[in-house]
This record gives structure tokens, sequence and C-alpha cells, in this order.
């Protein structure tokens, strides 16, 4: 049996092991936010189609990485496949282009567009698509706009590095402190 004080060590332990990994390794994961399923955020509804902007995360930061998600649902909130779509970009207070991507193929139209904003601002981001086969976009452009706060991220520490400096640790010692408190508790009963 274990006693409280080799809880405390180990936890220590692994506390000194997270630290260790954080600040020795490099802090990098995986940019490709690639999804194929419906979002759930703002919707614009135009004709028999629904777009759904749902922005990760859901207030970007400025100069952090961010990915701007879209589906395309028709009537019957199915999606919409073999479409074209290209993404722009501008201040919503200066209506200057900051961002504009050439239209490409998407085979299903949840469509991820990573994205990293220089500064903070209000912006309007704007979807357009066609969709092969459908007797109107086809042709046609199919565009929405949505509307996009960026700001700053709260004590200074983007969303990934606050999870695992502060969330993981956290996780870790709170189960080990109720351990040890539930082990005193205990003998204090008996």
């Amino acid at each position: 049996m274990r006693t409280s004080r080799s809880i405390v060590v180990s936890g220590f332990f692994f506390l000194f092991l997270w630290s260790y990994i954080l600040h020795v390794l490099p802090f990098d994961y995986n940019k490709n936010h690639l999804a194929y399923a419906h979002f759930f955020g703002s919707i614009t509804q135009i004709g028999d189609y629904q777009i759904v902007f749902q922005p990760l995360p859901f207030v970007p930061f400025a100069n952090e990485d961010s990915t701007l998600n879209f589906s395309i649902l028709d009537k019957n909130n199915a999606n919409a496949n073999n479409v074209y779509a290209a993404l722009t970009i501008k201040d919503k207070a200066t209506g200057k282009l900051v961002e504009q991507t050439p239209s490409r193929f998407y085979e299903f139209s949840d469509i991820s567009f990573p994205y990293k904003f220089r500064s903070n601002s209000n912006y309007v981001v704007i979807f357009d698509a066609t969709i092969n086969g459908d007797p109107i976009y086809q042709r046609n452009l199919l565009s929405a706009s949505f509307d996009l706060f960026v700001g700053n991220p709260p004590l200074g520490i983007h969303f990934e590095k606050g999870i695992l400096l502060y969330g993981v640790p956290t996780a870790i010692i709170v189960p080990i402190g109720l351990a040890i408190y539930h082990r005193y508790r205990k003998k204090g009963t008996k």
C-alpha cells in the first residue's frame, strides 16, 4: 500500500516531467484541421442552401492559428457535393482586402480554411462557392458573408498553450490532492 508521501512524490515527479515536456520539446501540432462533418454556427440561407460558418477557436486571436470552417447544406440538411469554393477576408472598418484564396475543388461541402490573423479587428469573411450539378449555382456564385471579431487571448496566453500549461497540470494535481485528502479523512474517522 502506497503512503501519502509516495503519492505526493509521484505527483511532483509527473508535474516536473510535464513541465520538462512543455519547455524542452518544440510546441507544434497538426495544423491540418480538415473536417468532414456538419458544423454548427452562424447560418445564412441562400435559396435552397444553408451556409454554416464556425471559426475555431470560437473567437480567434491575432497571431494564433485558427480555422474557418464552412458547410453547405441543401434543403434536406445534407452536404452539397463537388463544390468549388474560395474565401475572401476583409477588414470591416476599412474594407481593405486582407486575404483572398483562389477557388478550389472540394468533394464534400464541409470546408476548412486555416488562417492566422495578423491583428485584432472586426473582419468580414466572404465564402464563395459554385455547386456542380445545381441548375442555378453551377454557373452563378453562391456567396455568403459573416462578421468575425478577432481579439486578444485572455492573460496573453494562447488557447493550446493555456490548456497545456494550466489544464493538464491541474487535472493531474487535483486527483492527487483529493486522494491525499480522502486518505487523511479516512484515517481520522477510524
